[in-house]
C-alpha cells in the first residue's frame, strides 16, 4: 500500500512532523478509514526515502494522540475509535478548518434522460409473482456450468492475462453462427457478429453507430420502452407506427421517414403480436426503397409452442438491411450478461472501432463456457426443457384465464414467449385491479411498470396487464389467476 505524501526536504517543518501532519490529515478527511492497514515503517522509509527512524517517530506521535493503533504481531492501523466530529475538520494551510471553507459550486448537468423500468432486486416481491421476463435461478443450468468453468481454466493458457478481441471470443461467435443458421434460418457468418454485453449493450452500440439529434427512427407502438428510452437519449425523433395482430403495419411507416425501424417480429413486445412472413417482406421492401436499416430485436424466440418458428427478418433479408440484436438473458439468465449483434457487412468495421473505444470486449471465461454449452449440444437440450416448463405454464395461464373470464377472455402473445398481454374485462382499471391483488398476495404489473412504452395516447395503459409466467410453475400459475379472479370479483362487488 503506497499513501500519498509529499515532503519537502527544505520546509521548515522536519520529515517526520510532515510526514506527521500529512498522515493525520488524510485521516481525518476520511481518505484512511478507520481500522485501515498501514505500511510498515521500512515499506513507508523506503516510498519516502527517508530513514525508517524518521518514520518510527512519527507513527509513534500518531499512536500517542490515538490516530493510530498498534496490534501485536498484525501491523499498525487507523484507530477506530476516532470521534465522527473530528472528521473532516482538518486544517488548510492557512489554519482554517475544512468545514469553514466556502462549499464548492455544483455542477449543473443537463441530462434528460429516463431510466427505463427493470426488476427491483430490493423490493419484497408477492408469493405469487406474475412479473414480465424474469430467469428463474431453479432453471440455471449450474452443474454445467460450474464443469465448463473448471474445464476451460485448467487449459486457459493466455486467455485470462491477455486483451481478446473487441468483437468477442471467435468460438463463441462461431458457435452463434451455427445456432442462429440452425434455429432461426439465418446466415451470420461469425465475422459479421459482435458479442456484447447483453441486447441493451448491443442497441447501445447501434443508436452510437446510426441515431443522431434529430434522426427520424420509426418504433412500434407500443413499444419496448427500454430501446424507445435509449434511443431518444440520442436524439432522435420518435415515429410511431401502429400495429395489429401481425406486429406493425408496414403501410405506415412511408408517412414516418424514418430511415432506421425497431421492431420486434417475433414476438411484439408487449401485445405478443407475430409478423407474418408475407408482411416480414413488405417490410424489407420498404427498408431499400427508404434507404434504411432495420433493428430486429428477437429477445424471446427460442419459446415458440404450437407452431414452428417462423424465418427471422435477417434470414430473409435479401437488401442487407437488418441488424439482428440477440441475447442470452432470457436463455441462460441476465447475470450472465451476454449478448450479440448480427451486422450488414457494412456497419461491422464502424461498429467494431466505436465499441474498441467503450470497451476491449467481454470476459473471456464467460464467453468460452456459452459457446462450450451450445458446441456441446447441452445448450439446445436445456432451451428445449425451458420451452416444456414454460409451456405447460403457459397452458394453465390460459386455461385460468378463460375459466374465470370466459372463452372470450382477450389475450395476446400466448403463441411463443414468456408473457401475454391481457386486456382487463370492462369496467376493471388496471390500477386498481394491480392495488387489490396485492391484497390477494399477487403480483400483478401495469402496462408501463414492466418496460412497455407508447408515444401518444391509448387505452392499453388503463385496461391491459403483462402477464410473466416465467418463473411460476403450472400450479402456480392456477392459485394465482384464480386470486386474481377474486380481486376482481372483489372490485366489482
Amino acid at each position: 500500500m503506497t499513501i500519498p505524501i509529499d515532503l519537502r526536504r527544505n520546509d521548515l517543518h522536519s520529515l517526520q512532523e510532515q510526514i506527521y501532519t500529512q498522515i493525520r490529515r488524510l485521516i481525518l478527511s476520511g481518505r484512511l478509514v478507520k481500522c485501515e492497514r498501514m505500511p510498515s515503517s521500512r515499506e513507508m522509509a523506503r516510498d519516502l526515502g527517508v530513514s525508517r527512524n524518521t518514520v518510527l517517530y512519527a507513527y509513534d506521535w500518531l499512536k500517542n494522540e490515538g490516530y493510530l493503533d498498534s496490534k501485536d504481531n498484525a501491523g499498525i492501523f487507523v484507530s477506530g475509535a476516532i470521534p465522527d466530529q473530528f472528521l473532516e475538520s482538518v486544517p488548510d494551510g492557512r489554519g482554517a478548518a475544512a468545514f469553514d471553507r466556502e462549499p464548492p459550486r455544483r455542477v449543473e448537468l443537463k441530462l434528460e434522460v429516463t431510466a427505463p423500468a427493470n426488476v427491483h432486486l430490493d423490493r419484497t416481491r408477492p408469493r405469487i409473482d406474475f412479473w414480465y421476463g424474469r430467469f428463474d435461478r431453479r432453471n440455471f443450468p449450474l452443474n454445467t456450468w460450474r464443469r465448463l468453468i473448471n474445464e476451460n481454466l485448467s487449459r486457459a493458457g493466455s486467455h485470462l492475462s491477455e486483451y481478446g478481441a473487441p468483437s468477442g471470443c471467435h468460438e463463441l461467435r462461431k458457435a452463434v453462427s451455427s445456432h442462429l443458421g440452425s434455429t432461426r434460418g439465418m446466415r451470420a457468418p461469425p465475422e459479421r457478429i459482435i458479442i456484447t454485453a447483453g441486447a441493451q449493450d448491443g442497441l447501445n452500440l447501434v443508436c452510437r453507430l446510426l441515431v443522431q439529434h434529430g434522426k427520424r427512427v420509426a418504433v412500434e407502438n407500443p413499444c419496448y420502452g427500454s430501446a424507445a428510452l435509449l434511443l431518444k437519449s440520442y436524439g432522435a425523433d420518435l415515429r410511431p407506427v401502429p400495429i395489429d395482430h401481425s406486429g406493425v403495419i408496414v403501410e405506415h411507416l412511408d408517412a414516418t421517414d424514418a430511415t432506421l425501424a425497431y421492431v420486434t417480429p417475433s414476438h411484439q413486445f408487449p401485445t405478443g403480436a407475430t409478423m407474418p412472413l408475407e408482411r416480414r417482406y413488405r417490410l424489407l421492401d420498404w427498408a431499400e426503397k427508404a434507404n434504411a436499416f432495420v433493428i430486429e430485436d428477437d429477445y424471446d424466440s427460442d419459446f415458440r409452442y404450437d407452431t414452428p418458428p417462423l424465418t427471422a427478418l435477417a434470414g430473409i433479408d435479401r437488401y442487407n438491411r437488418v441488424i439482428y440484436v440477440g441475447s442470452f438473458s432470457k436463455s441462460i439468465g441476465p447475470g450472465v450478461r451476454v449478448g450479440y449483434l448480427v451486422l450488414p457487412e457494412v456497419l461491422v468495421q464502424p461498429a467494431l472501432a466505436l465499441k474498441s473505444l467503450s470497451s476491449y470486449g467481454q470476459p473471456w471465461l464467460d464467453q468460452i463456457v456459452i459457446a462450450d454449452f451450445i458446441e456441446s449440444g447441452g445448450y439446445r437440450n436445456h432451451v428445449r426443457k425451458l420451452r416444456h416448463r414454460y409451456h405447460e405454464s403457459r397452458d394453465a395461464l390460459v386455461a385460468g384465464l378463460r375459466k374465470f373470464f370466459g372463452p372470450d377472455a382477450n389475450f395476446s402473445g400466448d403463441g411463443c414467449g414468456m408473457h401475454i398481454l391481457w386486456r382487463l374485462p370492462n369496467g376493471i382499471k388496471a390500477e386498481e385491479l394491480v392495488a387489490t391483488a396485492s391484497k390477494f398476495e399477487v403480483g400483478l404489473y401495469s402496462f408501463e411498470s414492466v418496460g412497455a412504452y407508447e408515444v401518444g395516447e391509448s387505452n392499453l395503459r388503463e385496461n391491459s396487464l403483462v402477464l410473466g409466467y416465467s418463473t411460476l410453475s403450472p400450479e402456480e400459475v392456477t392459485e394465482g389467476i384464480t386470486r386474481v379472479a377474486a380481486a376482481v370479483e372483489f372490485l366489482v362487488g
